[in-house]
């Protein structure tokens, strides 16, 4: 490992970001140049790499996030967009760069956490995370607008849309005080340009934006940014939509005790792990959609 270089914070180093962007995409079919060039890209996120030949072959992200938990705020690390070359594996790389990263911010802040697939759900306990299964909920259907003139799609390709979108996301409230992010421009920016750009619409007379996408009879909701409170019952009625039955909500709703909110468990493709053990922080965790990295 000795003939690797480990270089950190590079994101103004084009040719050290765009080997990590090619590595990303190659890996995971993902994109950050766009998100990077648009100034999104910010210090908080951080790639650490190893590099050969001056190539990104390994990386371990880490995002710094505000996370609230029940009207707290709490400064939390998340670890992401671990990767290595094909080329390049079983050399212990992933394992070294976690070694890095974890002795670096592990008594700094509150807490770290992860999502996992399947496929490495043994390596993350390893270096003491433990596995939290996040409940989900889903919210009853009564009756929904037929009425398409309060709410539009956004093109957020317009430099208007896009101004507008980060205007309010810049001011909002956040989407829970009971499991809710905070100062998340970075994130929030690099999911709506790369996974929610055809899902974004504005609901102008409450100038709320809305995040959402249509599975047959079933509607993933998957933000609300708005500067005023919004109930999620009254919204979801403003939504000119057909043949949904039911909404899925990708968050943890303040009013999850309200009788037109169920909550339910069920296997998660990627599984949420956080370090230290506590069940002061994780208990009956459910981070929104766009805190996962």
């Amino acid at each position: 490992m000795s003939e690797y270089q480990l270089i950190k914070n590079y994101k103004d180093q084009e040719n050290y970001r765009l080997s990590f962007n090619h590595l990303a995409n190659q890996i995971f079919g993902i994109d950050f140049e766009n998100w990077y060039q648009k100034s999104c890209w910010n210090d908080r996120y951080i790639c650490y790499s190893f590099l050969h030949s001056d190539k990104v072959i390994a990386n371990l992200s880490v995002s710094f996030m505000d996370i609230i938990l029940n009207n707290q705020v709490y400064s939390a690390i998340q670890i992401g967009t671990v990767m290595t070359d094909p080329e390049y594996r079983n050399q212990g790389l992933s394992r070294r760069l976690m070694e890095i990263v974890m002795e670096e911010y592990q008594t700094r802040y509150s807490f770290i956490y992860l999502y996992a697939n399947k496929s490495v759900l043994n390596f993350y306990t390893k270096f003491g995370f433990k596995k939290v299964i996040e409940p989900s909920y889903s919210l009853k259907l009564t009756v929904t607008s037929t009425d398409k003139t309060k709410i539009r799609k956004m093109d957020i390709s317009t430099k208007e849309d896009w101004e507008l979108l980060m205007e309010l996301n810049s001011a909002r409230r956040p989407i829970s005080n009971k499991c809710g992010i905070m100062n998340a421009e970075g994130i929030f920016s690099w999911y709506c340009l790369n996974i929610f750009y055809d899902d974004i619409y504005l609901i102008t007379d409450l100038k709320t934006v809305i995040i959402y996408q249509q599975e047959g009879n079933l509607l993933h909701l998957y933000d609300v940014v708005s500067i005023k409170e919004v109930r999620l019952n009254e919204l979801i009625e403003m939504i000119p939509i057909e043949g949904v039955s039911k909404v899925l909500v990708h968050f943890k709703p303040d009013e999850e005790n309200e009788k037109y909110i169920s909550k339910f468990y069920v296997e998660p493709d990627d599984t949420l792990f956080i370090y230290p053990v506590s069940e002061r922080i994780h208990s009956d965790m459910k981070l929104p959609k766009i805190a996962q990295a």
